[in-house]
């Protein structure tokens, strides 16, 4: 790993404990990693605005990639947006209300939004504090966080730019069923369709993933992809590892998901596993 000097962290799963929080390790490890000349990016799902709630205030990276490729900011300003239409924005909206299935629609900047009209349902669908059939505890708690004033709920979705649709279920069955939907329908709705965890569903706009975030990302900073390494955990960065030149699955990654990648950590997210990787094999060398 000579030639590395990007690092790309996925955040849920790989940098993020199960309390949805940065570890102060993660945070110095970063720091130390910066002060030694490497760039160290975010490349996460997440919206761009949920990033500082989630890190502790002396946090400091590079660059973010965010909404699974859809947005890019570094050095103070957003390089590159990639928006949905609106014309596919409110037929996924649609599909995933007569489904009665959670949706949360994420403009690029503010609070993601919901139609006052599914308020019961989706409120429902997410009640009380034991995530059913195996639902992650991050994933639960941070819909649960979403609904605790964090989400507009509207009359009618506005006509502006749009990064991404998540979608949820606790319904196995049901959700897999409307992710091959959506990938059939792909090229007609002109989207991308990714999933950071069994139980949900994300479009972005087509042909846009993280990795080619990373892409848009190196070529601002004219760093060649061969000195590229990224770590992540699930099935939305299936793209970062496809593009990374030096590629790291987390301990807690399926083994399908660890299958792709050059290498795994030896601890999982909850034990700092990706700091503790990186500080075995590039602080320490």
């Amino acid at each position: 790993m000579d030639n590395v000097k990007a690092i790309f962290l996925d955040m849920d799963g790989t940098i993020l404990q199960e309390n949805n929080r940065v570890s102060d390790k993660t945070t110095e490890t970063i720091k130390q990693l910066r002060q030694n000349g490497y760039k160290v990016f975010i490349a996460t799902g997440r919206s761009f605005d949920e990033i500082e709630h989630l890190t502790p205030e002396n946090f400091e990276i590079d660059g973010v990639i965010s909404s699974n490729g859809t947005r890019g900011d570094a050095e103070g300003v957003t390089i590159f947006e990639h928006s949905l239409t609106y014309e596919a924005v409110t037929e996924i909206v649609e599909s995933a209300k007569a489904q009665h299935i959670y949706y949360e629609v994420f403009p690029f900047s503010g609070k993601r939004m919901i139609l006052k009209e599914d308020r019961e349902w989706i409120e429902a669908t997410c009640a009380g504090d034991t995530p059913p059939n195996n639902v992650g505890i991050s994933e639960w708690n941070s819909r649960k966080h979403a609904l605790n004033g964090n989400v507009n709920w509207v009359d009618t979705l506005p006509q502006m730019q749009f990064s991404k649709i998540y979608m949820f279920t606790p319904d196995l069955e049901k959700i897999t069923k409307f992710r091959e939907h959506l990938i059939d329908e792909q090229k007609q709705l002109e989207i991308t369709v990714s999933n950071s965890s069994r139980f949900n569903a994300e479009t972005m706009a087509e042909g846009i993933d993280k990795g080619t975030g990373i892409k848009e990302m190196i070529e601002h900073f004219n760093i060649p992809q061969s000195d590229t390494l990224v770590i992540g955990d699930s099935d939305n960065d299936r793209s970062m590892f496809a593009f990374g030149h030096y590629t790291v699955a987390m301990k807690n990654a399926r083994p399908e998901i660890q299958a792709l990648t050059k290498d795994v950590t030896s601890y999982t997210n909850d034990e700092d596993g990706a700091a503790r990787y990186l500080e075995s094999n590039l602080l320490n060398q």
